[in-house]
């Protein structure tokens, strides 16, 4: 063997021995992440169903392992049926399902998205996951402080939101909420909306403040009540201020939605590419990726 070809075997053997493995034993996935103070990625599957059989088939795709690898997670698969009580504990919504549940090594969930994803959404979400790690130690260890400060509550409730921690980010959100933190109002509102509960969402809404963000919210507010054509306006100018920060983003990838969904797909496809092609490696670029095959190579008998 040449000496090029010997380097390319050994790389490749490298790549081989690095990927992580789907484990099929959950109790024995926990303790294995306990002994190596690794997080732990949990695929809640319902086997048969042609998306959650899709996804896993897509678990070994290169883009989820090298995320996987890059991120130092342990990786298992469970069935969200007969782990309805996990799966409900830690990704919410319902007594059973499917979908992604993110556990620290000491068993306690910090992310979680139900449904399907396809290889680059979940790989985008697991490099969030993993660039968060820092940041929601160190507030944890600040919202553990006796008395709780209602401020870092609320820092603690907003990330765990980001990384889509239902059952963890609510009562930390309610109690900065109930002790004057005003901004947590529409986090709340996005939190509720997320899950459908619009009703709800509409009444906290009330009594935030009209700052950008809560913009954001509204608007997706709006998109969960199917009220595109609002939608659009409320995003549109968020989007105006200059003044979104992180949500930006997130304003652009529902603008997009809603604009599809208002049947203007020759504003909503250059908008979302343009959202994909930022380069950042976002869940929100992925989304957008994901919502453009939608949009452009729709599934058989789809309308709106």
């Amino acid at each position: 063997m040449n000496p090029r070809a010997s380097i390319a075997a050994a790389l490749l053997c490298a790549g081989c021995a690095s990927t992580v493995t789907w484990q099929q034993d959950l109790p024995q996935a926990l303790a294995a992440s306990r002994q190596s103070h690794q997080d732990l990625v949990v695929y809640f599957a319902l086997p048969g169903r042609e998306a959650s059989d899709r996804m896993r088939a897509s678990l070994s795709d290169p883009a989820v392992s090298a995320a996987l690898r890059d991120g130092g997670f342990e990786a298992a698969v469970a069935d969200g049926s007969q782990r309805a009580g996990f799966y409900s504990r830690w990704v919410g919504g319902g007594s059973e399902g499917m979908g992604i549940a993110v556990l620290d090594a000491t068993g306690r969930v910090y992310a979680a998205r139900p449904g399907p994803q396809d290889p680059p959404e979940l790989a985008a979400f697991l490099r969030q996951c993993a660039d968060a790690r820092g940041q929601l130690v160190a507030l944890r260890v600040a919202e553990a402080a006796r008395p709780a400060s209602p401020h870092d509550q609320y820092r603690l409730g907003c990330l765990l939101l980001q990384l889509g921690c239902r059952t963890e980010c609510e009562p930390l959100l309610c109690s900065a909420a109930k002790a004057g933190i005003v901004d947590a109002r529409h986090q709340l509102a996005r939190l509720l909306a997320l899950d459908g509960n619009v009703t709800e969402a509409r009444q906290w809404l009330l009594g935030a403040p009209r700052t950008p963000a809560a913009q954001v919210t509204e608007g997706y507010v709006l998109f969960k009540e199917r009220k595109h054509e609002a939608a659009i306006d409320v995003f549109e100018a968020a989007l105006r201020t200059g003044q979104l920060g992180e949500d930006r983003q997130r304003a652009l990838l529902y603008l997009g939605k809603a604009l599809h969904e208002n049947k203007q797909d020759d504003r909503a496809v250059p908008l979302l590419q343009a959202l994909a092609a930022e380069g950042t490696g976002s869940t929100f670029e992925a989304a957008a990726v994901h919502t453009l095959g939608h949009i452009l190579q729709p599934q058989h008998g789809h309308t709106h």
